[in-house]
């Protein structure tokens, strides 16, 4: 007898790996040889790839159309087989809420999953970021046999909580964050139900770009069924879901393969997150990564614990999907990109951690606790990768936020909500023979783009002043990261306006530099209220500031309230011709700055990315500053002295952590820190299951 349960499913989210296969499938398997097989994955990979195209195309919202998409072909258990996407986290994270479908309405009279249903679903407990992140599936029947399922998931830039923009910088509860959908049926004979979307539109700001990104979803996913289905008529239904089946037990049994080749070791690596969205505050994610054999561990005990009342919480499953970034982008880059890859990846969360989110507590940033990992990962991953592979040891991307969210009447009299598409033009880190590509993409959603400010101005009130490289931008070394993006944003012909920001590392800086590379400095807001920036624009005043350096310049001739901000920042209204200067930034340098070849720091002193004080201070060089002419010898005797003076200030470890221990941040810091230096949050016994799996 089943009976129902009308909360979380806590079961359901533990299974991140592969389900067991099935006899069907294993019969199957058996008829795919090597050949058909290659031809089958490629077939399937360019339905998937299509389907993220269209998903694009036919969107709404800014992550929508600029490629934060990611488009998965599902087993019938509810397995990701194959994915296209610009996202790597949402690789695994989709499958949640399907095998939750799998497990609750496939039996259940009063819902069932039958040809032509499509499900919605948006709790971040399924969807492991947060509420904006929305997915769309439809079942794929073949005359009357469930063969697969098709999703896409995005993030929609706006859910109703009580902020715009999706993430709710003041939330003390679920219930501050807006729509919050298990998955629903939403769609039955190949129809939406008109009486959910409008329900969905009323309890939205920007209801016509919600309801475009739901039809999006559904007609990319479409498509692919019939694509499915011409493959499934030409193969037979044996075929399909042998080989459907056998993509994730390649994917698995390559994982491991390639983890065993690795050294055993462990590495380990405390980030600090300095926000708690309305409020400063320190926690700290800390990451042990085991290698050993053919499994990677990450432990995230001793970090710290739960924070109730505000939203940097995060849901395990966040965390691991979030280790996707850099298996699928980095370790695994050559492996399909499916939950396959988790056969090598085992994780142990603390119970009573904001790692490991429980009942009500919001979880609104929980991308910033997320990052804070991910960041983690990256740097155990390049000293785990060096001995075996130095070329995929890189020094981090950006890994913060740092997005403007806003809301309100647009230039057309229409209600808008979404967040600004310059996250997705971040700079990535250094490697080991090349700097670092400027304004490459996000390091969560590389094939992401930034979109034209153009197009960003034509649907919503904003004027970009400028939006350019930004100097000092990335972390310097012997290799420096890519540049980041400045920008300026002028709120333009509406007085109905909020503007915010979401992010962090306002106080403790979010990105590391790798192997004595520099990490990258902290990033704040200036806001301009009563500018006269388009006073001084129509007067064509060739003062105006054009990049982010002359934006604080003495010459400035913008006057106004002038403030400085964090990063993280409620939404406040803001009036016609208002201003706020914001950034993306650069990636992580890689290696010692005494190393970098001369001509390089010139080049970029040519190009404005660097300062002088940097290329003197830093880098040492002696130059002409008007000439840019090297001194050659006069930089190789700076540098040696530099080199001398290091050996002097050096002293014995013991000296050294006998000093360290004695520091301590303020006690209002560690408000929700936990114990310090170590939080002592601890994994108990069943306190985090192992996976168990769904009946088949």
């Amino acid at each position: 007898m089943q009976t129902t349960s009308y909360g979380r499913d806590h079961e359901i989210v533990q299974h991140l790996r592969p389900e067991p296969m099935t006899d069907v499938e294993r019969a199957g398997e058996a008829l795919v040889d090597d050949v058909e097989f290659e031809i089958f994955k490629h077939k399937m990979h360019m339905i998937g790839l299509e389907g993220k195209e269209n998903t694009m195309r036919l969107g709404a919202s800014t992550a929508m159309r600029f490629g934060d998409v990611a488009f998965g072909i599902f087993t019938a258990q509810g397995d990701l087989a194959i994915c296209a996407t610009g996202i790597y986290h949402h690789a695994v994270l989709g499958q949640l809420p399907l095998k939750y479908i799998v497990k609750h309405w496939v039996n259940e009279p009063s819902v069932g999953v039958r040809d032509g249903d499509s499900f919605f679903y948006n709790d971040p407990f399924y969807g492991g970021v947060h509420n904006a992140d929305m997915g769309l599936a439809v079942p794929v029947f073949h005359e009357g046999r469930l063969l697969c399922f098709v999703g896409a998931a995005v993030h929609t830039g706006e859910c109703g909580g009580s902020e715009p923009g999706g993430t709710v910088t003041a939330a003390r509860s679920k219930y501050d964050e807006g729509l919050l959908c298990p998955p629903i049926k939403v769609g039955e004979n190949y129809q939406l139900k008109e009486d959910l979307l409008t329900m969905f539109a009323a309890m939205n700001r920007d209801p016509r770009t919600m309801i475009l990104d739901i039809k999006a979803r559904l007609a990319a996913t479409r498509i692919a069924q019939r694509r499915i289905l011409e493959v499934v008529e030409n193969k037979g239904v044996d075929f399909f879901l042998g080989a459907l089946r056998k993509v994730l037990t390649v994917t698995g049994e390559a994982a491991k393969k390639k983890v065993a080749a690795l050294n055993d070791g462990i590495y380990r690596q405390p980030r600090f997150l300095d926000t708690l969205g309305e409020e400063n505050g320190l926690l700290k994610v800390d990451l042990t990564v085991i290698k050993k054999g053919d499994t990677i561990t990450l432990n995230l005990e001793n970090s710290s614990p739960l924070v109730p009342d505000t939203p940097a919480n995060s849901y395990f499953q966040g965390i691991i999907g979030l280790s996707m970034v850099y298996f699928c982008g980095w370790l695994f880059h050559d492996l399909p990109p499916n939950n396959g890859l988790l056969e090598a990846v085992d994780w142990k969360f603390p119970d009573d951690s904001f790692v490991n989110a429980k009942g009500d507590v919001a979880t609104s940033i929980a991308p910033l606790v997320q990052i804070c990992f991910t960041h983690g990962m990256f740097q155990c991953g390049a000293r785990m990768t060096y001995s075996s592979d130095p070329s995929r040891s890189v020094a981090s991307w950006f890994s913060g936020f740092s997005i403007p969210m806003f809301a309100g009447i647009n230039q057309h009299g229409e209600p808008v909500a979404d967040i600004t598409p310059e996250i997705n033009a971040t700079g990535c880190g250094a490697r080991y023979d090349m700097d670092g590509v400027n304004a490459a993409g996000a390091f969560f959603a590389t094939m992401a783009d930034c979109s034209d400010v153009e197009t960003t101005e034509a649907n919503n009130p904003i004027l970009y002043s400028f939006r350019n490289y930004f100097n000092n931008s990335y972390g310097h070394g012997k290799y420096r990261g890519g540049a980041g993006l400045g920008y300026g944003l002028i709120v333009h012909d509406t007085n109905q306006f909020m503007l915010g920001s979401h992010g962090g590392g306002s106080k403790f800086p979010t990105t590391q530099g790798l192997f004595g590379g520099y990490g990258l400095p902290c990033l704040f807001l200036r806001k301009v209220g009563g500018s006269n920036f388009k006073e001084r624009l129509a007067a064509s005043d060739d003062a105006l500031p054009r990049n982010l350096t002359e934006v604080f310049d003495a010459t400035n001739p913008e006057r106004g309230e002038v403030t400085q901000s964090n990063i993280s920042s409620v939404v406040e209204r803001v009036q016609d011709g208002d201003t706020m200067y914001a950034y993306a930034g650069g990636g992580a340098g890689y290696g010692d700055a005494l190393e970098r070849e001369p001509e390089g720091v010139l080049r970029d002193l040519a190009d404005g990315l660097v300062s002088h004080w940097a290329a003197e201070n830093i880098y040492y060089l002696v130059y002409d500053r008007e000439s840019l002419l090297l001194d050659t010898e006069a930089t190789l005797r700076r540098r040696q002295e530099v080199r001398e003076q290091r050996l002097q200030r050096g002293k014995p470890w013991a000296e050294f952590e006998a000093e360290w221990l004695q520091q301590r941040p303020p006690a209002k810091v560690l408000q929700y820190y936990g114990e310090f230096p170590v939080p002592q949050t601890f994994a108990s016994e069943g306190g985090t299951p192992s996976p168990q799996r769904l009946a088949s």
